[in-house]
C-alpha cells in the first residue's frame, strides 16, 4: 500500500481556524470519529492518550509537520487525519503548518510507522512542505503527495 491509498479526502481539513495546535488535534479527532461511525472508543480516552504520548517526548517536528499520535489498547485499527491550519500555528517554538494525527493498536499495527516514516521523510524539504501546506483541496494533498508516494508495506 501507498501512502496515497491511505489518506482518504474526507479525512483532510483544510484550513479550519484553529485557536492553538490542541484545537486543530480535537478537529481531527473529531473528523475521525464522525467519518468511522464504527469507531466507539471513547473520544477523551483517545485524547488523553494522545496527550500522554506528546509529554514523553514531542511530536512535531522543525519542518513545521505535527504528527500527534496514540496507539490505544484494545483497538485494532488504524486512522490517519491530516489537516492544514488556516493559520500556522506556534507550539515548541515551531510553527504547525501540517498536522496528521494518527490512531492505532498498541501494537502499532503494519501502517502506523511507516505512515509517520513517510510522512517525516516527505516533508524534510521545505519546498515539499510548503506545496502541501498551500493545497486547496484535500485532492490536491493527494495528488502532491502521489508525486513522490512513498510505499508503507
Amino acid at each position: 500500500m501507498r501512502l496515497s491509498e491511505l489518506l482518504k479526502p474526507e479525512m483532510i481539513l483544510i484550513k479550519p481556524t484553529c485557536s492553538s495546535k490542541d484545537d486543530l488535534v480535537s478537529k481531527l479527532v473529531d473528523l475521525i470519529y464522525d467519518k468511522n461511525g464504527g469507531f466507539t472508543y471513547p473520544r477523551e480516552d483517545v485524547l488523553r492518550a494522545i496527550s500522554l504520548r506528546e509529554k514523553i517526548g514531542g511530536t512535531m517536528l522543525p519542518s513545521g509537520l505535527s504528527i500527534p499520535h496514540a496507539r490505544l489498547k484494545d483497538f485494532d485499527g488504524f486512522f490517519v487525519a491530516m489537516g492544514i491550519p488556516a493559520e500556522p500555528l506556534p507550539y515548541e517554538g515551531h510553527h504547525v503548518r501540517l498536522m496528521a494525527v494518527m490512531i492505532s493498536s498498541q501494537s502499532g499495527g503494519e501502517y502506523y510507522l511507516p505512515t509517520l516514516a513517510a510522512l517525516t521523510k516527505l516533508t524534510r524539504e521545505r519546498e515539499f512542505l510548503t506545496r502541501l501546506s498551500n493545497a486547496e483541496n484535500p485532492e490536491e494533498i493527494i495528488s502532491i503527495i502521489k508525486e513522490r508516494d512513498p510505499e508503507l508495506v
